[in-house]
């Protein structure tokens, strides 16, 4: 077998270099020949990137954060090349690879790789970008992209949590109708997201035995703006529990989602802004990903 591994030394707060050796060893012991980069730019990632599009190695292995990964699929898509991939987390909240159960320690995470088996994995497309696990707007959502780099390398998950905090001090819902293959929606939303997660932002938490990864379907989560005090509660117990209060939070399986604003609202991709129109779709992409764990 033939690996070939991108590690993003700039993903998280780990040591990158030494883990790379770590994670090229564990694959080299098990009898794959391999070939690493360690990329510090966007530029040299899509070199590489593009090198393994044209001499399609058979495992092609991500070693950074969920946006490193979330990256690294959209290339390849855009290259036309489909291989099966690998994934290292070494980002800070690293939401995707804990969804799916993936070893935090590096070495471990490689041996999972190496002696695991293929999973055809949903991916989602917004507008005409691909996505790997979110697509998000409202509160929480700019916590995602606005956090310091350093402060997340020094306070990891808990700088998510204050940014977050920071947000709820000037809330304000967007309104928006919300057109899917199921039903029509509309309502003033505190935050929504479509998904194939059970982590968001590292602040929102799904049900995991209501997440489906390889469905052909997404998780759309609409939060309501609370009237009072007493709704928020309601709200934090819901996502606490799993246990969605219908009055309050809409939960469904969806292959697609139209959403329609009285003005452009700013969206978060996998941690990355973007600035929406309007008019947003956004689709499934069944089984579109080939990820080995």
């Amino acid at each position: 077998m033939e690996a070939w591994i991108m590690v993003n030394t700039k993903a998280g707060r780990q040591r990158a270099r030494e883990n790379g050796e770590r994670i090229r060893r564990v694959f080299a012991l098990g009898g794959a020949v391999t070939r690493i980069a360690y990329t510090d730019t966007v530029q040299q990632a899509q070199a590489f990137l593009e090198k393994a599009a044209l001499e399609k190695p058979d495992l092609m292995v991500c070693c950074g954060g969920d946006g490193t990964l979330s990256r690294t699929v959209e290339t390849l898509e855009k290259l036309g090349a489909r291989l099966p991939m690998g994934f290292i987390p070494m980002g800070t909240t690293n939401d995707f690879a804990n969804s799916l159960g993936i070893a935090k320690d590096p070495a471990r995470a490689a041996e999972q790789i190496l002696h695991g088996s293929s999973h055809f994995l949903d991916l989602g497309k917004f507008e005409e970008r691909t996505f790997l696990y979110v697509a998000s707007f409202g509160v929480f959502t700019q916590a995602s992209y606005n956090t310091d780099q350093a402060a997340k390398n020094n306070l990891g998950h808990l700088a998510y949590v204050l940014e977050g905090i920071k947000e709820l001090s000037g809330v304000k819902s967007s309104h928006a109708a919300v057109e899917t293959d199921q039903q029509v929606l509309e309502g003033d939303y505190l935050f929504g997201a479509i998904s194939n997660s059970t982590s968001l932002g590292g602040v929102v938490r799904l049900d995991g035995q209501k997440v489906d990864f390889c469905d052909g379907k997404i998780e759309l989560l609409l939060i309501k703006m609370p009237k009072n005090l007493l709704e928020m509660n309601r709200i934090a117990f819901s996502l606490m529990s799993g246990k969605y209060d219908p009055e309050l939070i809409t939960f469904l399986s969806v292959e697609r989602a139209r959403f329609s604003f009285q003005e452009p609202v700013a969206w978060s991709l996998d941690g990355e802004f973007v600035q929406g129109d309007k008019q947003v779709s956004v689709t499934a992409m069944p089984q579109a990903m080939e990820l080995v764990y």
